[in-house]
């Protein structure tokens, strides 16, 4: 067994010899695949067989070698894995390019924007705060309020029809209701505009969610057992009695007598699920808003909801999940809607026909809401 100082002696010999075998098989492969843009062949500076320091032109032909695919290994058979291989696979990765500092903010404002847009021209969530419309609709007190969402978009195609569930803007002597008053601070009103938006923070102004029971044209009465009946042919028509399963009542109504109304055209009487807790149409039938007047001479201005006033209809509930669900037509008024000359279906293929549908759209809105006052804030029931 050999003593200590001849083992450096015997690896510096190996490496010697390693890069001896090195050079050569440099050389032979840039003597057997010559190329115009080929590196230079690399130069093997050789020093002393016994020198403890070695220089540094192994690494770089070894780098060399295996950037152009030269198998090396050692003595003991095993292939080289030095820090050249590293070299290469980075060689081999393309660099990846860092995204602008202005990509994240032109997203989130381009995302802004198309939220504004749907909000605005196609689907709104609505926040449902009072009960008038129980148990379609929840907005108890302790119980987790109903977000909606309401298309704005297909009432610019047709208009309303009875059975509908609408949101609308309180007409004059409708705002009973306390007023909603947006904060001073921008911070905070920048909050609860993006509430607004998502549908978490009731909206500015005295906003209403009730159902549409008669249409422009059609009359509408209603007996002490709390029936409603719909004539399409005047207050001397045949009137049928709806079948409306859907209403809700935990107390009396004393407003279930009313009518018969003719609802003049261009506006709508509506009614709230919730009947005995709903400032409906029976309610407004005066100026005053008392619900005093309900009977034969009602005045049927006071108590309608103009076309222009109403902001879309509520097509499903979105919040909570355990209450998701669409809001379709009752088939009661089916009949009625069909009678009232109302297009089967209301369903207009916006996709195929946009670029007719569109320009119509924006005509019809604007004549529709010509003349729409400011409204003072508030949320209603």
């Amino acid at each position: 067994m050999g003593s200590d100082d001849e083992r450096p002696e015997q690896l510096e010999s190996e490496d010697s010899a390693l890069d001896d075998e090195l050079a050569d098989r440099l050389a032979i492969d840039e003597a057997t695949e010559p190329s115009a843009d080929a590196a230079p062949p690399v130069s093997v500076r050789k020093g002393p067989r016994h020198s403890r320091h070695r220089s540094a032109a192994p690494d770089e032909n070894l780098r060399a070698a295996l950037e152009r695919g030269i198998a090396l290994t050692g003595p003991d058979g095993e292939p080289i894995t030095v820090d050249g291989d590293k070299a290469a696979d980075k060689a081999q990765k393309p660099k990846r390019k860092k995204a602008p500092w202005w990509e994240l903010p032109a997203l989130a404002a381009f995302a802004i924007l198309i939220a504004v847009l749907v909000k605005s021209f196609l689907i709104q969530p609505f926040y449902i705060p009072s009960q008038s419309m129980e148990k379609t609709l929840h907005g108890c007190p302790g119980c987790s309020g109903d977000r909606i969402l309401v298309n704005k978009l297909i009432y610019d195609f047709r208009d309303p029809h009875p059975g509908d569930i609408v949101v609308f803007n309180a007409p004059n002597g409708w705002n009973d209701e306390p007023a909603s008053v947006p904060p001073s601070n921008p911070v905070l009103r920048a909050v609860r505009g993006f509430g607004q938006l998502i549908g978490f923070v009731p909206p500015d102004g005295l906003v209403l969610v009730k159902r549409v029971i008669a249409t422009g044209g059609q009359t509408v009465k209603g007996d002490a057992d709390g029936n409603v009946y719909v004539s399409n042919d005047g207050p001397n028509g045949t009137f049928r009695k709806l079948n409306e399963p859907f209403v809700y009542e935990d107390g009396p109504d004393s407003h279930a007598q009313f009518g018969p109304v003719t609802v003049p055209k261009g506006r709508l009487w509506v009614m709230g699920d919730h009947r005995n807790d709903s400032a409906d149409s029976r309610f407004h039938c005066d100026l005053a808003g008392s619900g005093s007047n309900t009977g034969a001479d009602c005045n049927p201005r006071t108590s309608t909801v103009p076309l222009s006033d109403v902001i879309g209809k509520a097509i499903v509930i979105a919040w909570p999940p355990s209450r998701w669900r669409t809001l379709g037509t009752p088939a009661t008024f089916k009949h009625s809607a069909a009678a009232a000359g109302a297009v089967a279906g209301g369903a207009v293929p916006v996709v195929g026909a946009a670029a007719f549908t569109l320009p119509v759209s924006l005509v019809r809105r604007r004549r529709r809401r010509r003349g729409v006052r400011p409204r003072s804030g508030g949320d209603g029931g």
